[in-house]
């Protein structure tokens, strides 16, 4: 399951990007961005293989991209589940949409500020993660590198 500090690192990094598409920062735009943060990691998939923040990401898992080529040139392939399951958000990914929202609830009133006041993601990742998020708390799924990258 995703750590408190993947959720925080997750959610600066989404919540940035989507910030970065917004020409005029008011309350009213906040709003439409707080309900769509959380939806973005619907299309997150598991790498197993990988470890702290990096192991969500948009993209394919190289075992299933490998087991689908398998599978486009005519391999049976058995995983256990139907072919249309195989890309379907996983348990870990629906933890980390539960703990979006509950960080979005909990730390409204701190992204709301970080995003009227027009700041980067790393000061994002800072405001929100290791300054109340995470005080005190673990912050080393980014090990030395500050979250300033799209998954």
């Amino acid at each position: 399951m995703p750590s408190k500090c993947e959720v925080c690192a997750l959610v600066s990094i989404e919540f940035d990007k989507l910030a970065s598409r917004v020409h005029k920062r008011v309350s009213s735009e906040f709003a439409d961005i707080t309900e769509k943060v959380c939806e973005g990691f619907n299309e997150y998939k598991i790498h197993k293989e990988k470890t702290g923040v990096e192991r969500f990401s948009r993209e394919s898992s190289k075992t299933i991209a490998t087991l689908e080529q398998l599978r486009e040139k005519g391999v049976r392939v058995e995983l256990g589940m139907p072919y249309e399951m195989w890309n379907m958000p996983s348990a870990e990914v629906h933890a980390l949409r539960q703990g979006c929202e509950s960080l979005l609830e909990d730390y409204e009133e701190v992204i709301e500020y970080w995003f009227l006041k027009k700041t980067g993601s790393a000061d994002l990742f800072k405001k929100l993660c290791v300054q109340n998020a995470l005080i005190n708390g673990d912050t080393s799924c980014f090990g030395t590198k500050q979250p300033d990258k799209e998954l």
